[in-house]
């Protein structure tokens, strides 16, 4: 009996396709309208979805790879808070038995 081999990778022809939308989405004429729209949307503290567009241009400006890569090359910092609670003060009274 003898296996199937296993098809691993992209199918034929994604790369192109992925390719040729990319260059769709780059030269459509309102990217410049949606960029101004999402940098606004991110500066904007009342709008609904300022999360959101802070994400996205945060996502575009400082990539988490960056941060990792910036990680491996230093030693690691760990932050450890503990908080301390205030000694109990001794409740005088008398011992009844």
């Amino acid at each position: 009996m003898s296996k199937k081999p296993v098809k691993r990778g992209r199918p034929a022809g994604m790369r192109a396709r992925q390719f040729e939308l990319k260059q769709t989405l780059l030269e459509h004429p309102d990217v410049p309208k949606v960029i101004e729209t999402v940098i606004r949307t991110a500066l904007d503290d009342n709008h609904k979805n300022q999360a959101v567009a802070q994400k996205l241009v945060m996502d575009r400006l400082l990539p988490i790879s960056t941060f990792e890569k910036a990680v491996d090359s230093r030693e690691k910092i760990n932050i450890v808070i503990n908080t301390i609670r205030p000694e109990k003060e001794p409740i005088e009274g008398e011992v009844i038995e």
